[in-house]
């Protein structure tokens, strides 16, 4: 009789009779412990109930904010929200953060959370003329723009808030970033990115900051734009930061990490992709765990079937 003393997880993409006792064909609510154990998955309780359509937890996992039927709400317990926000358009919600502010937008509604949860807006009317020092040291003006209109996917890097929008007449997008540390501050006509397709995602990594589109994975430096693989990002709020080592992401392909770029999943796990994701690390037990959420949807591309 056979036997194995630990299990390695699921594999539902290679042959089923070639496979070892060790691997999995099917996982349904369980986990797989690091020494390989089998045990039934944690359940879950109820932490909010309405017509939510977008979250955002802060890096200090002290405050939590959610879009519940166009307000924006700041929760503070149980079933328990404060209104900050009313009238928000129901586009998906994108946010991002900077020493405490959380800045939000869904191409329609843009604002700045406050550390004390005072909401602020971000985008400014007018444009704004603002003086710097050139190499000779001399006052030079500048007319920089404010947050453009239509900008969905945000994110902070390195200093600068980078901003997606979608033009779908060039079937192309343009990432703009703002002045470093003055984020309400755009040069349009300069600070800029342009990329085929729609971007779904904007993840930061120490090295290069990771942008998502619906048909590629690219990563950008000072150096330029390098792509790192044919296929594209699901769009969602599912990147997580791995310690500063690397930077986990949902792809059109299964989970996936940066940098260096690889796909974790590709090889043993078949899945659909799902339409939407959400995504984050959690730590249980002593053991770290990426969880996904799909919407569901799409065709696994290795699927056996």
């Amino acid at each position: 009789m056979s036997t194995t003393a630990a299990f390695k997880g699921l594999n539902n993409v290679s042959d089923k009779l070639r496979l070892g006792l060790a691997w999995l064909t099917q996982a349904d609510n369980i986990d797989i412990s690091d020494t390989g154990a089998i045990k039934k998955r944690a359940g879950y309780t109820l932490a909010f109930a309405g017509a939510t359509t977008a979250a955002y937890a802060t890096l200090d996992e002290q405050r939590c904010f959610v879009v519940d039927g166009g307000q924006l709400k700041a929760l503070t317990g149980p079933d328990a929200a404060v209104l900050l926000l009313s009238g928000l358009a129901s586009a998906p919600m994108h946010w991002t953060e900077v020493n405490g502010q959380v800045f939000f937008s869904n191409g329609v509604d843009s604002g700045i959370i406050q550390p004390d949860n005072e909401v602020l807006p971000w985008r400014e009317s007018a444009l704004r003329d603002i003086e710097f020092l050139n190499a000779a040291g001399e006052a030079v003006g500048a007319l920089l723009d404010p947050l453009p209109l239509g900008v969905g996917v945000i994110q902070h890097w390195k200093g600068r808030i980078y901003c997606a929008q979608y033009f779908p007449e060039a079937d192309q997008s343009a990432v703009w970033f703002s002045q470093p540390l003055g984020f309400h501050l755009f040069a349009l006509d300069t600070d800029f990115i342009l990329l085929p397709g729609r971007v779904t995602m904007l993840a930061p990594h120490d090295s290069a900051l990771l942008i998502g589109t619906d048909r590629a994975i690219h990563a950008y430096t000072a150096e330029g734009l390098v792509q790192l693989a044919p296929y594209g990002v699901v769009p969602g709020q599912h990147w997580a930061d791995d310690d500063k080592k690397r930077t986990l992401f949902w792809s059109q392909r299964g989970l996936c990490a940066g940098l260096p770029f690889a796909n974790l999943t590709e090889r043993q796990v078949s899945v659909a992709p799902g339409l939407a994701a959400a995504g984050a690390l959690v730590l249980s037990k002593g053991q770290k765990r990426y969880l996904v959420a799909l919407q569901q949807g799409g065709t696994p591309f290795n699927s056996l079937n």
